[in-house]
């Protein structure tokens, strides 16, 4: 049994050599198998960067590539390349678009073929003098444009602060209208200035426009008799903002932020301030609202020419009360409701020439007699709102001259005007005037950085 085993351990040499043969074949394969998987993998990695994986440059990119920006028409990709360039013209009185483009040479087909784009995009009814409008003509490249006139291809105008009309000529000659949003940007200013005259020439100096100048001046007539008060010397500061188009031009005046007047030492300053439910009035440094019931003067730049009381008459030649007061001013000078009421009278009225008369709360009522004429459409029972323009300025009636005879009558009792005393329509909460005194602070932070940049009478030109 012992030899036996023994010999079977002993392995003949051609035994040996067969196994060391096998055992290099299984090597050999091996490495064969890893070479041969190596390579797939890569080959695989290859395949899926190139054809699956995003192109790393345009990583940003869908799988479904974005649509191209919208063209107003495709035509316009067939129109050959040219030279452009515009002449301003603007609307005249009793003008039309059809007549300002006959006056800068286009024809009656192609005006009418540009103006009927229009009608479906907006109503030329509606533009008013002075608007303008942009005609442009273009000629082909190369050519002199002192040797032509180039043809009419479109115009534009600007209807409204924050958007734009195009009428375009396209390739096959018809014309098209689209519309564009005018986005505007808000730029604050200050004026700073002396009253050496009146409170509209200061104004009006150092740069606020005539509009502004209006809203200040009926904030201020609430509290400041301009007939009386306004002295050589009282201050009167402004911090107001403009509103300005992607090409930095003046688009739109924009509102009163903070003004003050300094009067005979007693300093009057209101705030504009925008109340949680949407709706933004002016308040005091207490926290209440400028707007009185009433309005002392319901009119602007007006010179009072005669007093309330016992007056002789100067066409009648006899002494009578005189029931209201008078305020001479040009003829056409806008009249306003001196409050929120209901028209109960309209129309001719005797002596009065034409004449207005509104109901208000607390059994107030006003008239303004010798107008020139009434608002647009304004009738019997329609609601006005304080500073509404409901009238203006004439010499009907028993007249001598253009003013506003103004009248204030309680329970049908006249009453001056000059002495009313009524209290504020609106008076902040306790609540409100923890955000009224956020507004105050930001509009004395943006004072006092305008002022060190030296643009405190910085604006445009009178």
């Amino acid at each position: 049994m012992t030899i036996d085993n023994a010999a079977s351990r002993e392995e003949s040499p051609e035994n040996i050599a067969k196994r060391l043969i096998a055992t290099q074949r299984r090597r050999r394969a091996r490495r064969q198998l890893s070479i041969g998987f190596l390579l797939s993998a890569i080959f695989i990695g290859w395949l899926v960067n190139d054809f699956l994986a995003p192109d790393i440059n345009n990583a940003s990119l869908s799988a479904k590539p974005a649509p191209l920006a919208p063209e107003i028409n495709l035509e316009r990709r067939a129109m050959p390349p040219m030279q452009r360039q515009s002449h301003e013209d603007q609307l005249k009185k009793g003008d039309s678009l059809a007549a300002l483009l006959a006056r800068n040479g286009v024809g009656a087909g192609q005006a009418q073929a540009a103006l009927d784009s229009l009608k479906g995009e907006f109503d030329a009814r509606n533009l008013r003098p002075g608007q303008k409008v942009r005609v442009f003509r273009a000629w082909p490249p190369g050519v002199d444009a002192k040797l032509t006139e180039g043809e009419f291809v479109g115009f534009d105008l600007i209807p409204e602060p924050r958007q734009k009309v195009i009428v375009q000529r396209l390739a096959d000659g018809q014309f098209e209208t689209t519309r564009q949003n005018r986005p505007l940007s808000e730029k604050y200013f200050v004026a700073d200035t002396l009253i050496t005259s009146s409170v509209y020439e200061a104004a009006r100096s150092s740069g606020v426009a005539p509009n502004l100048v209006a809203d200040l001046i009926r904030l201020f007539s609430f509290s400041v008799d301009f007939q009386r008060d306004i002295r050589e010397g009282d201050q009167l500061e402004v911090l107001y903002t403009r509103r300005f188009d992607q090409n930095n031009q003046l688009a739109e005046e924009g509102e009163i932020i903070f003004v003050a007047l300094t009067n005979r030492g007693q300093r009057h300053a209101f705030w504009l301030h925008h109340l949680d439910d949407g709706e933004q009035h002016y308040y005091d440094e207490q926290g209440r609202s400028v707007q009185r019931l009433l309005m002392r003067t319901p009119v602007d730049g007006a010179r009072l020419s005669s007093r309330y009381g016992m007056r002789r008459h100067p066409i009648l030649g006899y002494t009578r009360l005189h029931r209201g007061l008078d305020f001479a001013a040009p003829v056409g000078t806008p009249i306003y409701a001196a409050g929120d009421g209901q028209v109960i009278k309209i129309g001719r009225y005797g002596d009065n020439g034409l004449y207005i008369k509104l109901r208000h709360s607390n059994r107030f009522e006003t008239a303004y007699a010798h107008m020139n004429g009434f608002a647009k459409g304004l009738k019997k029972g329609d609601r006005v709102k304080q500073g509404q323009v409901i009238g203006y300025v004439g010499r009907t009636g028993l007249a001598t001259g253009p003013h506003l005879h103004y009248e204030v009558l309680q329970g049908n009792k006249p009453i001056n005007p000059r002495s009313l005393d009524l209290p504020p329509r609106h008076e902040l909460s306790a609540r409100q005037l923890t955000a009224f005194e956020t507004t105050r602070a930001q509009a004395a932070k943006r004072i006092g950085t305008l002022a060190s940049r030296n643009n405190a009478l910085t604006s445009l030109p009178r």
